[in-house]
């Protein structure tokens, strides 16, 4: 018996024979490392010639597409021929009363052009020298229309010059452009399901800074929802908790939901305060963005970005010129004045109604024995 026992361990052995040693893994190591080193400056030299091949293809689409410039402020406007008085028009009606009495310099602006077509059809145009962003529309396009696509130009490249700050990455807002319905901030802020964001629009100018994920510091959940907010916080966003607790919280265990909100509030926090969760969402802040830079008027722009290293109120606060709660203040009072006029409508369906009403029995009264007359 002991001697069919005793070639089973030595068999248990012959796979561990088998396995790298130090030394065999560190020759693999190294000659991996070799391996890299001869692929590094072919994958460099394939770069190059995509690069270049890049190049020549932009160059090509330049050369096909004559253009011509015009300035307008910082601006570089590129052209077809003949679109040089509209582009004017245009661009410059939308700069001046919009952006130039707050800004006086942007990086961004000065490296990169605006290509605008106001005619039949539409052009590609790019560049391989410089930035370049289209507005183009065919002839019946309206002014609005064009102008739109001008406030999307600009507000592209200003937000460039908050890539890599402090601003974009724990604050980030959308497109600096004006707001064409800023009712539209007001239902978006007032439709948020939270009692820091009901106490800022009563006139809390703190609770809007702790709306906006503006404190110093982490902001705990509770100081933006209550109990039974959380709990819907949790419910609308039940795929992303489903295997984290979630059950528990959608069946009405409030406790889960907190566990579960604890749990992934580290996670998703893109910001030290756990923006990823704050009442007010990106257009909501880039509200508060524009009206800090629109009070702040001449230099606001530049006042900003000489900030950026500095936490997002610290910025908003020296392009505004004013303290964090007097920005805050002033800014839900601008909000609740362009809230939306609140009416039933039961005048006007009343109206209607008897209008119709007048008309049926006059209609009635007519193809009737007892008509009238």
């Amino acid at each position: 018996m002991s001697s069919l026992r005793t070639p089973v361990p030595v068999l248990a052995l012959i796979p561990l024979l088998a396995l790298p040693t130090p030394a065999r893994s560190q020759r693999t190591e190294q000659e991996l490392v070799q391996h890299l080193d001869t692929l590094v400056p072919l994958w460099a030299a394939a770069r190059e010639r995509a690069r270049a091949a890049s190049e020549a293809y932009l160059r090509g689409i330049e050369a096909r597409v004559p253009t011509e410039s015009v300035v307008v402020g910082p601006l570089t406007v590129l052209v077809v021929p003949g679109e040089q008085a509209a582009a004017l028009d245009v661009v410059g009606h939308v700069w001046t009363t919009e952006y130039a009495p707050w800004i006086d310099a942007s990086p961004t602006l000065s490296r990169s052009r605006i290509f605008f077509r106001w005619a039949a059809g539409e052009v590609d145009y790019r560049s391989a020298s410089f930035e370049v962003r289209s507005v183009q529309g065919s002839r019946w396009r309206s002014r609005e229309y064009m102008e739109a696509g001008v406030r999307r130009a600009i507000g592209g490249f200003l937000k460039g010059d908050l890539l890599g700050t402090r601003i974009e990455t724990q604050w980030p807002v959308p497109p600096i452009i004006a707001l064409p319905d800023r009712t539209d901030v007001y239902r978006r802020a007032a439709s948020v399901p939270s009692q820091s964001a009901r106490a800022c629009l009563s006139g809390n100018a703190d609770a809007c800074l702790v709306s906006m994920g503006l404190s110093d510091g982490d902001i705990p959940l509770d100081a933006w929802y209550t109990q039974g907010e959380r709990y819907l916080l949790v419910k609308r966003s039940r795929e992303r908790f489903a295997f984290q607790g979630g059950g528990p919280c959608i069946a009405g265990d409030y406790a889960a939901c907190d566990r579960v909100l604890d749990d992934y509030t580290p996670r998703y926090a893109a910001a030290p305060n756990n923006l990823w969760a704050a009442p007010f969402d990106a257009e909501v802040r880039g509200s508060l963005l524009w009206y800090a830079l629109v009070e702040g008027g001449a230099g606001a722009w530049g006042r900003l970005l000489a900030h950026t290293d500095d936490t997002p109120l610290a910025a908003l606060e020296a392009a505004s010129g004013l303290a964090g709660a007097e920005l805050a203040a002033g800014w839900q009072r601008w909000l609740v004045e362009n809230r939306p006029t609140r009416q039933a409508g039961l005048g006007s369906m009343a109206l209607g109604a008897l209008l119709w009403t007048t008309l049926l029995i006059a209609l009635a009264a007519r193809s009737t024995r007892w008509r009238l007359g």
